[in-house]
């Protein structure tokens, strides 16, 4: 699984400089609204990189945190995804720096980009489980919640021995879940979701 195999996000700016050209000849103007604040190329290229794995779109955030606010209104419309997956650390990370700027659909188009737990079988369940107990106290809550129900929930429904089931879940069973942002459709945001991203 990929997920396992994304390094840390290193805060090292020769890590975005390939992005320097447009960003810097980004005419930002903070008090226009959302579709007129930056350059048609510095759209283009925070699409491309929402649409990717967030590593470098959280990279460029960290050095450009005036784009901030832009890029979590933008995701709320992201709906041309790819099949590319987020790597965990960095959706955690987008997470925490949106914080201010939170609306559901961007935070359920956050959470709908999270590697799934369809696909796996018995041995990469339990993988991921041991991965989530390492790794959930650096994520942020959302995700941490996220995959605590969703795990639970696809160990429900696998036809195993009650004792297999009960070691699938022994590594999370410990994890304190704390209150987080509630991201449900019942709200005027689901107007913008469309059916096959449900």
């Amino acid at each position: 699984m990929s997920y396992n195999q994304k390094g840390r996000l290193i805060d090292d700016i020769t890590k975005i400089e390939q992005y320097k050209p447009i960003l810097d000849k980004d005419n930002f103007k903070a008090n226009e609204p959302h579709w007129r604040r930056i350059s048609k190329n510095t759209t283009s290229l925070f699409q491309v990189l929402i649409d990717q794995d967030l590593i470098d779109l959280v990279n460029v955030l960290e050095h450009y945190p005036k784009y901030i606010e832009w890029v979590c209104e933008h995701f709320r419309y992201a709906y041309s995804y790819s099949e590319n997956e987020a790597d965990i650390d960095a959706a955690s990370r987008l997470l925490f720096l949106g914080e201010p700027y939170f609306s559901k659909q961007f935070v359920r188009n956050v959470v709908r980009k999270l590697p799934k737990l369809d696909d796996m079988d018995m041995e990469e369940l339990g993988k991921f489980a041991i991965y989530i107990q390492k790794n959930h106290i650096n994520w942020h809550n959302v995700v941490v919640n996220h995959y605590y129900e969703n795990f639970s929930n696809t160990i429900k429904v696998l036809n195993i021995h009650p004792l297999q089931r009960i070691a699938l879940m022994k590594p999370i069973l410990s994890i304190k879940r704390e209150k987080s942002y509630e991201y449900g459709a019942d709200d005027r945001d689901a107007v913008l979701d469309i059916p096959y991203m449900n």
